[in-house]
């Protein structure tokens, strides 16, 4: 399995006609090691890896010489760093690949120790590599997305009138590690009544009305790989303009979601959704783009949006996710991880989506 992403970067390495690469992102590090501790980098030659972390993690890292790396202690931070790079990189003008997320010190120390290099940024290519996934990756995202069904069907049968957003999401987040998340995937939003209207909304002290609209929006880590869902429900009768909005979105997201396939654009599936939520009326309250990728990140390449250059390719997980926001009204969002295949796609995650009145 690792053998693979490795392969992957050394194809980078030799299309760019790069002497080395320098790996320092913590998301990158894990999907090229399996390590998930901080404080920790990866260097690649044309001809060895080298995995180099502190005293805290070297007896984690010293399992990784079965995936071939040479694991190297660092004692004195980024000192330790540029001497170790100063020995492998020894001739000048070398070509170097790093990452964009290298802090401006980290990298300015790394330009002093190694002079008379050319470095070149392959963040873009590494999103690449990630942005499709193998078996492992989805097993794990798989999981990840029932974690999340099971806290979502727990919090349909104990959500009450006078429980705060709080306590929604902390029960949400409880249910999530209670049944194998090691934490949630991003911070848990838990909306009601009119702050709906705002799609990051905060959950706050805000007690559950009757005829509250309620949109959760949260997802389960599970061994390093997200989980992200959204649905919108109902405390009472909903307003007759609010059923509107509902069957409106579901339609958007029902027929986005079957748009998604192997080689249709990150554009095009945008479209599908932003045409019909257009045609009703609504596109100035869809403000938002209608998916993005999910892995290690929840942010993750491709993206479908209005912008969106991508193409969706086989083994992709995409999120297809419209929404309508009305302020001093409410909001809907209804949001599906999705698995790209060559006819389709198929949902990691299984919880109703047709409008639920409690």
């Amino acid at each position: 399995m690792y053998d693979k992403r490795v392969s992957s970067l050394i194809n980078i390495i030799e299309q760019k006609d790069l002497d080395g690469v320098i790996i320092t992102s913590r998301d990158n590090t894990m999907y090229l090691s399996s390590f998930s501790g901080t404080d920790s980098i990866l260097v690649f030659t044309r001809k060895k890896a080298y995995f180099a972390t502190d005293f805290r993690y070297i007896e984690t890292a010293s399992s990784l010489s079965a995936y071939g790396y040479e694991v190297v202690l660092i004692e004195e931070g980024v000192k330790s760093i540029v001497a170790l790079l100063s020995k492998l990189f020894t001739s000048k003008g070398l070509r170097i690949g790093y990452e964009n997320t290298v802090p401006y010190g980290y990298f300015e120390t790394l330009k002093q120790g190694l002079k008379d290099c050319v470095y070149y940024d392959i963040s873009d290519q590494m999103l690449a590599i990630r942005s499709v996934k193998d078996e492992t990756e989805l097993s794990f995202m798989s999981k990840a997305a029932a974690i999340a069904d099971i806290a979502f069907n727990h919090i349909l049968k104990t959500v009450k009138i006078g429980m705060s957003e709080i306590e929604v999401a902390a029960e949400l987040e409880y249910v999530m590690k209670k049944n194998g998340a090691s934490f949630p995937a991003f911070d848990t939003i838990a909306v009601s009544g009119k702050k709906t209207s705002m799609p990051h909304g905060v959950p706050d002290s805000k007690k559950l009305m009757n005829h509250d609209t309620v949109t959760l929006d949260f997802g389960a880590n599970y061994k390093g790989y997200c989980s992200d869902m959204t649905r919108t429900f109902f405390i009472g009768s909903p307003s007759a303009e609010m059923i509107k909005i509902y069957n409106i979105v579901y339609k958007a997201q029902k027929e986005a979601q079957d748009y998604v396939k192997e080689g249709v654009s990150g554009f095009n599936a945008d479209k599908v959704a932003r045409d019909i939520i257009e045609i009703e009326g609504y596109g100035n309250y869809f403000g938002h783009s209608t998916g993005h990728g999910v892995g290690l990140l929840i942010h993750e390449e491709p993206r479908l949006s209005v912008k969106s250059k991508a193409v969706l390719k086989s083994n992709m997980t995409v999120t297809v996710e419209p929404g309508i926001y009305i302020p001093d009204l409410g909001g809907v969002r209804i949001e599906n991880t999705v698995v790209v295949e060559k006819g389709g796609c198929y949902p990691l995650n299984h919880s109703n989506k047709e409008m639920i009145i409690i």
